[in-house]
């Protein structure tokens, strides 16, 4: 189904625009070409279809190509995260089987570690120059283009890495059929046309962008990218470029809205997403009273969901009326999808009671990569188990009041508790620590350690940090601490009550 939608865009609008790289444009027949020519090149050096290939690079044309040229030859597409450390990078790509890794200069020093750690006998391209890659992906360009494949709705499409409770990355399957639904339902709620120009902010490794950039794709709307993402530059090519559309996450939104030209850009902005992290509703407010016009839509979901699970559409984003109050909700269902708030032996609970989110519908993933036990816990009678706690109203809009699943969202990104944990206590200086997340105005969340030191040690935030640094990525480490020799409060079966340390340390 997707490739298919990515051909039928090359046909049906191949001299709108597809890319905007600075001064480099390129219409829909010229980037299609490049596609298929790139599929061609990945079968020539021996990919085949079901041949998992990772990509490791920033967010640019070349990177999006690479990505439809996998899709195009068949072949299944593995993200990886550029903030991730050598060692998660080397588990994703070993624990994928990966075929071959497309890297860029930018992440040169992550691709060399993969490739001299890794025990797959990977294929390397590079992706631009410099870059580290025994063929480049301007050779593999230069082969004949091949035929689009033809994948049935339940073939696997990629693997998206998400966090691990036990400090390993574990891999989503996304099915080629979930994949387009989800494209063609951003398309439905964002109403993005064939007219609309995207300005790139989330990364294309993540679905918060992939998925944004596969209803751009299907619509045959261009795409507009930046080699680096600054409030400054961002705001100047909204305006310079006529964009029409941005996403981004909230803590990327608060410093947008504090660029000189911030009035502006948004003023000529049709439509703006948001999602990935809780928002506060004094800074939807601010953004509703400076730029009445645009179209606010806000898209909750997971990456399990292959991007979207629900919407909260321009018309509930209102300071007076019907919808005032659904201002705090993450909206309704999206389309071909059913959600529901059930209790801990699934069953639906009342309208305005506290429950688990569960999901069901096309998006859904197929289940975690060569995890079984994982699959069946996380997938119950066709239903995904969210891990977030959320209430129903009476007019089916759903409002998330928290997370039942040990994770925080910081500014955009997922932060299992339990991997940033086992970090901390390797430090010897360390007698047990635990990790909470806590409200903060840009990140939404911010990764809080509290840490009960060895009888005598000393520790300071730095030092905690750095030591973090060595083993996962900066996203994770903590933001800020607190240290103690006092006993943390333990439940009665001796667990920590992370309930009590949050309100200890939010006041």
């Amino acid at each position: 189904m997707f490739a298919q939608g990515l051909a039928r865009t090359t046909q049906a609008y191949g001299d709108r625009i597809a890319t905007i790289d600075g001064d480099k444009v390129q219409n829909w027949k010229e980037f299609g070409d490049r596609i298929s020519r790139i599929a061609g090149g990945l079968r020539s050096i021996g990919c085949q279809s079901g041949d998992r290939i990772a990509i490791l690079a920033a967010t640019t044309p070349e990177h999006l190509a690479t990505m439809y040229a996998v899709v195009w030859a068949g072949c299944v597409l593995v993200p990886l995260n550029t903030r991730l450390s050598p060692d998660e990078l080397d588990h994703i790509v070993s624990q994928s089987e990966s075929k071959a890794l497309a890297s860029d200069i930018r992440n040169l020093a992550g691709a060399e570690s993969v490739m001299s750690t890794t025990k797959n006998a990977l294929k390397t391209i590079a992706m631009d120059e410099s870059a580290a890659g025994e063929v480049s992906l301007d050779e593999l360009a230069k082969s004949a283009s091949i035929d689009v494949w033809t994948a049935e709705m339940s073939d696997l499409f990629a693997l998206y890495y998400t966090g691990g409770t036990t400090g390993l990355p574990k891999g989503v399957m996304v099915s080629d059929g979930a994949a387009g639904v989800q494209a063609l339902n951003m398309i439905f709620d964002t109403g993005v046309t064939e007219k609309t120009n995207y300005l790139h902010a989330p990364p294309l490794f993540h679905l918060a962008g992939a998925t944004v950039a596969n209803a751009c794709a299907f619509a045959g709307a261009a795409q507009t990218f930046l080699p680096e993402i600054t409030p400054d530059a961002y705001t100047k090519t909204v305006v310079e470029k006529k964009v029409t559309f941005i996403s981004m996450v909230p803590t990327m939104l608060v410093d947008m809205l504090e660029a000189p030209n911030a009035d502006q850009a948004f003023q000529s902005v049709e439509t703006f997403a948001y999602g990935t992290a809780p928002i506060p509703e004094a800074l939807l407010r601010k953004v509703l009273d400076r730029c009445p016009d645009v179209k606010l839509v806000q898209i909750y979901g997971q990456s399990e969901v292959t991007g979207p699970a629900t919407v909260l559409r321009p018309e509930h984003h209102t300071l007076s009326g019907p919808f005032t109050d659904k201002l705090a909700s993450a909206g309704i269902p999206i389309m071909c999808h059913e959600v529901r708030i059930a209790d801990e032996d699934g069953k639906t609970v009342a309208n305005g009671t506290t429950g688990e989110v569960l999901i069901r519908g096309p998006g859904v993933m197929m289940g975690y990569w060569q995890q079984p036990e994982l699959t069946a816990k996380t997938l119950k009678d066709g239903w995904l188990h969210t891990g977030d706690a959320g209430i129903m109203d009476g007019d089916g809009f759903i409002q998330i009041v928290d997370r039942l699943k040990d994770m925080i969202i910081t500014g955009g990104e997922n932060v299992f508790c339990g991997e940033v944990e086992s970090v901390i206590a390797e430090h010897p200086d360390v007698s047990i620590c635990t990790v909470i997340g806590l409200p903060d105005d840009k990140w939404g969340e911010r990764v809080h350690a509290v840490v009960v030191l060895e009888k005598g040690a000393e520790m300071d935030f730095e030092t905690l940090r750095d030591h973090c640094r060595k083993s996962i990525a900066g996203y994770k480490c903590p933001k800020s601490a607190d240290f103690t020799t006092d006993p943390l409060p333990l439940s009665g079966v001796g667990k920590i009550r992370k309930d009590l340390l949050r309100k200890k340390y939010s006041n």
